[in-house]
């Protein structure tokens, strides 16, 4: 991944030949229900795949982490979508666009979906994709699911040109009038209490926590590796420099040692914030509001942790580390696009664990409790 991270970032997507390695070190499997025939492993460890992925190349890391995290969500359909899922083995990758950018009309048995959405990361080497849209409710208001299509149902288009994640392939879909069987929706509502159908069949604990309570590892984690990739490339860069003027070793300055120490510091800060939620999350403990509004806290602190960390090394690397083929820069431009996901503001976080903190009731206009 290390090696040809260069070639993907050229050509904006992953290569086939990285999407090939990761299906067959069988990842993809390892939140996949052992019933399935996956590995049927927890939340850490998705995380842990995650993170070394990301430390090599962070693009990977970012895809794969969907990839590894979405049968958690597929997980979540009724059995029938499984089955369609599944029905050829448990390697079956699924990319998404969850804002409810589709146009949703009722039809008997279904919907039919259309529209255009942004963001579907590895969408053009997936088998299926979920995407999001409001179904309008008489005398209600609309209710938020996410559809599950096939992606030969769908149009690609090639529209990912970004500062950050540039070999993500990030690309649109566009459906039209595209026929979804109500077995292959899911109530968000659902999802966020923790009541989704396949819970009733799927036994492991992540599948039956709220989702605020996980919401946003499956974003930060990419970034923790990415990190440590440039904690990794920033040490060897500073092993391997001069100083200009005084000819000594960079790395045999009291600054330099003093930078990575609190960039490495920050990073295992991040990482151990998340891995306490996601523990908590697989300890099948009951999980009430307070671990909800604490859960996204601490996720979306990680994030800004993280963005401390590479903002500290990028400005101690050098002007050289700005050069195209640095993944100095690559990893600092990688983890302040991470940063900017919706699933890991801290602002609005912080707000509602602010507010049950102090006895308030949370802001009804956040869409996520």
């Amino acid at each position: 991944m290390r090696a040809r991270a260069g070639e993907a970032e050229t050509v904006r997507h992953l290569l086939p030949e990285m999407v090939t390695a990761f299906t067959e070190a069988e990842l993809v499997r390892t939140l996949v229900p052992r019933r399935w025939g996956g590995a049927g492993l927890g939340l850490t460890d998705a995380m842990d795949v995650t993170i070394e992925l990301a430390r090599a190349y962070g693009s990977m890391g970012w895809v794969g982490s969907f990839w590894s995290d979405h049968p958690h969500w597929i997980g979540f359909y009724p059995e029938a979508a499984q089955q369609e899922v599944w029905a050829n083995g448990p390697d079956a990758r699924v990319a998404t666009s969850f804002v409810p950018a589709g146009r949703v009309t009722a039809v008997d048995d279904g919907f039919l979906l259309s529209g255009e959405w942004a963001w579907a990361s590895g969408v053009g080497f997936s088998s299926w994709v979920m995407l999001g849209g409001l179904v309008p409710r008489e005398g209600a208001p609309p209710q938020n699911r996410l559809f599950l299509l096939p992606t030969s149902e769908v149009t690609i288009v090639d529209t990912w040109f970004n500062a950050g994640l540039r070999g993500t392939g990030s690309d649109n879909v566009i459906a039209e009038q595209v026929f979804v069987p109500e077995w292959r929706t899911l109530v968000m509502e659902d999802v966020r209490e923790g009541r989704a159908p396949g819970t009733a069949v799927n036994v492991e604990p992540h599948f039956r926590a709220p989702l605020m309570t996980h919401a946003g590892y499956a974003m930060v984690a990419p970034a923790i590796g990415i990190a440590r990739g440039v904690i990794d490339d920033w040490a060897a860069n500073a092993r391997a420099k001069a100083h200009s003027y005084t000819q000594e070793q960079v790395a045999a300055t009291v600054p330099m040692q003093m930078a990575m120490a609190e960039s490495a510091a920050l990073v295992d800060t991040a990482e151990l914030i998340v891995r306490r939620c996601l523990e908590r999350v697989q300890s099948d403990q009951e999980l009430g509001l307070q671990d909800r509004v604490r859960h996204r806290r601490d996720i979306s602190f990680a994030a800004r942790l993280l963005t401390r960390a590479v903002d500290d090394l990028m400005q101690t690397a050098g002007a050289s580390a700005m050069r195209d083929e640095s993944p100095i820069q690559r990893g600092w431009r990688d983890v302040r696009t991470i940063a900017l996901h919706v699933m890991l503001n801290f602002n609005a976080a912080a707000e509602n664990y602010g507010r049950f903190a102090m006895g308030l009731p949370l802001n009804p206009r956040d869409p996520f409790f």
